[in-house]
């Protein structure tokens, strides 16, 4: 058993504010790109050595370059460009929509300099990250493919290009942040084409998907070819805790809400866990945010992700 993240971490504290100085100074033209590049690198190297220190087994980058999961995509790709902020599903969070004009394209290596700065910083094991292709499409306005199922699979031949140019950089697992899935589980269909061809880039994959429950999904979500599969239990009310066993795949349960300021305690953690080790071995679950901790107050980010390590040392899964 292992922990993880998922998404973005908060990027200021109350002793950390050179990022948010240097943003204000690159808006008023007073920093140039590359001193802001040189300023996110620092702070890149913060939130790594954080994530370290707090004892995540495997890490991220933090993705403090992300201003959304679309943006990195929607500002490289050539067939996009960064339309208004709208809502981000029912949270009180918002990203600038893509505007897919023409044909979307890519040469692959929109997150592999970042990749590779991240992985002579971290200690430990470092996965990476891509937006889910069917959520982007969702969420894009379209103006050239007009069906979801030919904007998605365009979508998906971007990103699958994008974790070859991850996997090439040393990437050995990668993240496949798709909330849409289960927002929109009618669909299925289109998210399992989309996701085979992101396979066929050839970097194991974990497909993430919060925010909404699982369960309608759970039996189907097995023959999707991934390595992994993130299961949300605490946004909404669920009962894939009970069915677990039905996945042939490692499970990263999200049981640490990032949605809510309120630390959950050892107690009730460990209990989820050990719910969950009834019905999978240990080495076939992993725990994890439910999402991105980069909407919280940083002092509440850490203590969270304190209790999930904690939690999970305390139900036996994971060594001090």
């Amino acid at each position: 058993m292992k922990t993880t993240v998922i998404g973005a971490y908060p990027k200021i504290s109350d002793e950390h504010q050179d990022l948010r100085r240097a943003l204000h100074r690159h808006d008023r033209g007073e920093l140039d790109a590359e001193g802001l590049s040189g300023v996110l690198d620092e702070s890149t190297r913060w939130a790594i050595g954080e994530l370290d220190w707090v004892g995540v087994d495997v890490i991220n980058d933090g993705q403090l370059r992300w201003d959304d999961m679309l943006a990195p995509f929607a500002r490289a790709w050539e067939g996009c460009d960064r339309g208004p902020l709208e809502r981000f599903y029912d949270n009180n969070t918002y990203f600038r929509q893509p505007v897919i004009t023409g044909p979307i394209a890519t040469d692959g290596k929109t997150l592999v300099r970042d990749f590779e700065f991240a992985r002579t910083v971290a200690r430990g094991q470092l996965k990476a990250a891509v937006c889910g292709p069917l959520t982007f499409a969702t969420l894009a306005e379209d103006r050239h493919y007009r069906s979801l199922w030919d904007r998605t699979l365009a979508v998906a031949d971007a990103i699958a290009s994008e974790i070859r140019g991850l996997g090439a950089a040393g990437a050995t697992l990668v993240d496949v942040e798709e909330p849409a899935l289960v927002a929109h589980p009618e669909h299925f269909a289109i998210a399992r084409a989309a996701i085979e061809r992101l396979a066929a880039a050839g970097v194991p994959l974990a497909l993430q998907t919060y925010f909404f429950p699982a369960d309608p999904l759970l039996d189907a979500l097995t023959a999707f070819p991934v390595a992994q599969i993130g299961i949300d239990v605490r946004s909404r009310e669920t009962h894939v805790l009970d069915k677990l066993s039905t996945l042939r795949q490692t499970v990263v349960l999200g049981i640490v809400d990032a949605r809510n300021t309120r630390v959950e305690t050892e107690g009730e953690l460990v209990r989820t866990i050990e719910a969950a080790l009834k019905r999978i071995p240990a080495e076939y679950l992993w725990l994890a945010p439910t999402t991105g901790l980069e909407y919280l107050p940083h002092d509440v980010a850490v203590q969270k992700l304190r209790s999930l390590v904690t939690a999970a040392r305390a139900a036996g899964g994971v060594k001090a």
